[in-house]
């Protein structure tokens, strides 16, 4: 069932147009991505969608009775109602109800058994109760519960007042009510920022149980591909629609600009004959046919250039040198917020060149440790000692190192006196502060542009150690890309608090994972961390970096024990299993790579040809390269086995 279709829509404001042309429709149970770089037009969607907002041209056809639900970011609270009580705020008329059968059932209680009054009265309880239990009002009080308690509300925190939360603790409160609220549509703006880890995941698995239809704005990679089957582009003044989750909505916009450049080549081809045509028969005998053209040309429909990637901000870190072997060394740190210990003693060493992820439910203490380890806070107890050479900046996720009074070329040019203007304006060009931009406050800028003035600061800074504390929050999906492909790049050590699982994924070698006050050292991966994490939830722990040292040193796991009594005949079965993963992977690559070659063929976008042909063989490929994937893991679970025998 439709219940959102969109028809060229258009929105103006002023003499400038923020959308053109979208086309796309939403139905029941459908779950759409919405990604763009940060001012495309996002929000003023969100208004359209909801009708908070008219369009300037097209249509917006809605389903009668459609309910939309909007979470939307930075919203301010006063209430002095509690957590708890304003986690129940989406089921107040089912309170009401609830309040009026204990009220009917007292009543009844002082009635005269077979009496009028007490017919009445109990055709009314009877009535309400039923609707009660159909609406699901004895779940309510769960419901609420279950949502504080995955976004991050533990039950302590249930009776604080809403007024005194921070604004981190406010956004996810209103998460907890938008998500109980139930509609048709809902619409979720950057709903992951303030979630940690476990709380994202929570969400993710709500969202996808739920019976109604999600459009969320997010620029979390790993969140959208697992939650979209639909995904809308922003870019270039209109709105794309795609079919598939976020992967595949990135080769499939390849694809489509791939097709659009070649269209505009031809087409400015075209145009190029036809002037030349134009200039040179004028005012000579083919001048009819040259005015003819003229006027065709006038009135064709020009394709547009795809738009240019090269919008994306310049993003690259200065080498400090080489530092020692050892960078950094914790000696029993610890740290208290008051008379709250916030983690118990913690040492570690790291090497040069190693990327550490801190990760930890927000709270924890993970910017404390940060903040101790830049030298911006003494901690409780133990030493923190930087190795030999080494030079380190530190990124605030909360900007404090900004001054909100100064201009943003006055910011930056704090870290680099000596620097020309000339200069400071090409480097600042590069973070996407062009002209007169350069002139705005520090302190009026929006979340996004505050980390490119952060950015564009460090990378002034020469140093070989980066403190990076969240440094993609407020960063749109294009910038994030580019910071990843930055820190991969840099000479030097990372040691990042972050929640953007993408990056992590990326880049991380080592976690330090802050858990019931206790930090766990790990030793690999934020992929592997994450595996031997749900693997210590059914019952085995993941190990430390000492537990690791005592598997090399010659203690097997009681798992690798099991294997190594399995009979003859079930060691020559997963030899032939192996075998046939491996034909059949060998099978599918080739199948992908004769694909590949087909969609590079310029014939298959030439005029005429017919474009599903090109449509087909790209989801042909999607469909083998997720094959390849599932191939792949099953390789390495089967080898991993053989090998344990």
């Amino acid at each position: 069932m439709t219940l959102v279709r969109f028809s060229g829509v258009g929105r103006q404001f002023g003499d400038r147009w923020v959308l053109r042309g979208v086309d796309f429709q939403v139905s029941a149970g459908d779950r759409w991505g919405i990604v763009g770089r940060n001012g495309v037009g996002k929000t003023t969607l969100f208004r359209l969608l909801t009708g908070a907002d008219d369009a300037t041209e097209g249509e917006i056809w809605r389903h009668p009775g459609i309910r939309f639900t909007l979470l939307r970011q930075n919203r301010g609270e006063t209430s002095a109602a509690t957590v708890r009580e304003a986690a129940l705020e989406p089921f107040a008329d089912l309170l009401e109800m609830e309040r009026r059968i204990e009220t009917r059932a007292a009543e009844l209680g002082g009635l005269a058994p077979g009496s009028a009054e007490g017919a009445r009265l109990l055709r009314e309880y009877d009535r309400d109760v039923e609707e009660f239990r159909r609406r699901g009002g004895y779940d309510a009080h769960a419901r609420a519960e279950a949502a504080l308690e995955g976004l991050g509300f533990p039950r302590d925190t249930w009776d604080k007042r809403v007024r005194s939360l921070s604004g981190g603790e406010l956004g996810r409160l209103r998460l907890v009510q938008t998500l109980l609220a139930e509609p048709d549509v809902l619409l979720l703006d950057e709903p992951t920022n303030h979630l940690d880890l476990p709380s994202t995941e929570w969400l993710e698995g709500f969202l996808r149980g739920y019976a109604g239809t999600v459009m969320v704005v997010s620029h979390d990679r790993v969140f959208l591909e697992r939650l979209s089957d639909h995904v809308l582009h922003l870019e270039e003044g209109t709105g794309y629609a795609y079919t598939g989750g976020y992967e595949s909505f990135l080769v499939q916009r390849e694809e489509r600009r791939a097709l659009q450049l070649k269209q505009w080549e031809r087409q400015q081809a075209h145009i190029a004959r036809t002037e030349d045509f134009i200039r040179r028969n004028l005012a000579g005998q083919k001048t009819k046919q040259a005015k003819s053209r003229r006027t065709l040309l006038s009135r064709m429909e020009r394709v547009d250039r795809p738009e240019d990637e090269g919008r994306a901000m310049a993003l690259r870190f200065g080498s400090g040198g080489r530092s020692g072997g050892t960078v950094l060394k914790l000696d029993a740190v610890t740290a208290s917020f008051g008379e709250r210990r916030l983690f118990a003693p913690f040492s570690a060493e790291v090497s040069r060149d190693e990327r550490v992820a801190i990760v930890g439910a927000n709270g924890s203490g993970k910017s404390t440790l940060m903040r101790a380890i830049a030298g911006e806070a003494r901690p409780t107890g133990g030493s923190i000692v930087f190795g030999a050479g080494v030079r380190a900046a530190y990124y605030r996720q909360d900007f404090t190192h900004l001054d909100p009074e100064r201009r943003i070329w006055e910011e930056v040019l704090e870290v680099a006196p000596s620097m020309g203007m000339e200069p400071l304006r090409d480097h600042l060009a590069r973070f996407l502060f062009r002209k007169d931009e350069i002139e705005a406050r520090v302190g009026d800028l929006s979340g996004g542009e505050q980390a490119r003035v952060a950015l564009a600061k460090i990378t002034l800074q020469k140093v070989n150690l980066l403190l990076l504390d969240e440094p993609t929050n407020h960063l749109d999906i294009e910038s994030r890309e580019v910071l990843e492909d930055a820190l991969e790049n840099f000479e030097g050590t990372v040691v990042l608090i972050s929640h953007d699982r993408a990056l992590l994924s990326t880049l991380a070698t080592r976690v330090w994972h802050l858990e019931d006050g206790r930090f766990a050292d790990f030793d690999g991966g934020f992929d592997e961390w994450q595996e031997r994490r749900r693997d210590a939830g059914a019952g085995a722990a993941a190990p430390s970096r000492a537990g690791a040292a005592d598997a090399s040193a010659g203690k097997p796991a009681a798992a690798s024990s099991a294997r190594a009594g399995i009979s003859k005949n079930e060691l020559q079965r997963r030899k032939k299993q192996l075998e046939k993963v491996e034909a059949r992977i060998a099978a599918v690559e080739a199948r992908v790579a004769e694909i590949e070659a087909s969609l590079a063929d310029p014939s298959l976008y030439a005029a005429g040809a017919d474009p599903k042909r090109a449509q087909a063989l790209a989801a042909e490929r999607d469909a083998a390269q997720a094959e390849l994937g599932e191939l792949y893991e099953e390789w390495e679970r089967v080898g991993e086995e053989l090998a344990a025998v």
